[in-house]
């Protein structure tokens, strides 16, 4: 477990009720007893009790990245409330705790619409479980990778806007102690800036990257369904390769061109079928063809943000519940 603890200039009381307030906005539990309030998050807890004439935070979680992401949201939110954290530990210039340096070993063009990028760091064995995706980060030309404030939030040289970001997922990771090597895969298109980076860069240069984040592998159900477009299709194989020998569904996969299809290993009982771009079926045409079973199912659809829009309006009145279904956008046409 790693933990951070910082004081604030806030009386105990009226902190403690403004971070149940933070944390019943976001659907939160909140615990309270004499010694302070505890709000559980995703990966760990943040704790608030009176200290003197301030309080006292204090945050707990499995690991360094899931901190980090913690004490920078924490960051923001006592912010908008004109408070700055005096954190026990001086973290000044320090890396923060969810980025990681990496080198590249090899970028190869896997078929006329995608690249696969191998990169390898010394503490990249966190990207092997919880959420599936990271992020590349892009700066300002010349700018140094982020490091922490006094704050202990990350420090974007030029400001975060100034930085690309993109979301990438794990293809697949091979671990060595805490060090690791990850495969992903490009979705090439002009213009783009990683293509762009994709077709320049070369073995030993430095990226830094930023995660894990996002969901993790799905639960095991009986029956799943899977939907992407171009975009989600490496996620999308990086989930049906990890499904039981014994799982059932379908999964339906577009691409622009034939070529693109990959060879996925998945359970026999699971039926996939490809969709080249340029016909007339979309993903949410291909979503309504799913024939899923009355209980112990899941369908994961990710697509344009618009269709996942419609998506998430189509699959409760399709019978889905919470928690049986995820519609995702990978992107979006909106330019405004």
């Amino acid at each position: 477990m790693q933990n951070a603890t910082a004081m604030i200039d806030m009386e105990g009381s009226r902190a403690m009720a403004a971070f149940r307030q933070f944390a019943e906005g976001f659907g939160r539990p909140v615990t309270q007893d004499a010694g302070g309030l505890t709000v559980t998050l995703m990966r760990g807890t943040l704790s608030v009790s009176p200290k003197g004439a301030g309080s006292t935070i204090r945050i707990e979680t499995p690991d360094d990245a899931a901190l980090q992401f913690i004490r920078d949201m924490l960051v923001d939110r006592l912010g908008e409330m004109g408070l700055s954290p005096d954190w026990q530990d001086d973290l000044t210039g320090k890396r923060p705790g969810n980025q990681s340096l990496t080198e590249v070993v090899s970028v190869a063009r896997l078929s006329p619409s995608y690249m696969r990028v191998e990169i390898e760091g010394p503490d990249l064995a966190r990207f092997a479980t919880g959420g599936l995706h990271f992020r590349l980060l892009f700066g300002p030309e010349g700018a140094a990778w982020p490091v922490m404030d006094a704050k202990g939030a990350t420090d974007w040289p030029g400001g975060m806007k100034a930085w690309h970001r993109p979301i990438y997922t794990t293809r697949a990771i091979t671990t060595k102690g805490a060090a690791a090597r990850i495969a992903f895969d490009v979705f090439r298109h002009d213009g783009g800036r990683v293509t762009d980076w994709c077709d320049r860069a070369s073995p030993g240069d430095e990226m830094a990257i930023t995660g894990p984040g996002g969901s993790a592998l799905p639960d095991p159900v009986g029956w799943h369904g899977l939907v992407g477009d171009e975009t989600a299709m490496p996620v999308m194989a990086r989930i049906l390769e990890a499904m039981p020998q014994d799982a059932r569904g379908q999964a339906v996969l577009f691409v622009p061109d034939a070529a693109d299809r990959q060879e996925i290993r998945h359970p026999s009982g699971v039926d996939l079928r490809w969709v080249l771009r340029g016909g007339d079926e979309t993903p949410l045409d291909a979503l309504k063809t799913l024939d899923w079973p009355d209980s112990d199912r899941r369908v994961f659809f990710a697509a344009e943000k618009s269709e996942a829009v419609a998506a998430r309006a189509y699959l409760p009145e399709a019978g889905l519940v919470k928690g049986e279904y995820m519609a995702a956008a990978y992107w979006t046409t909106d330019q405004g």
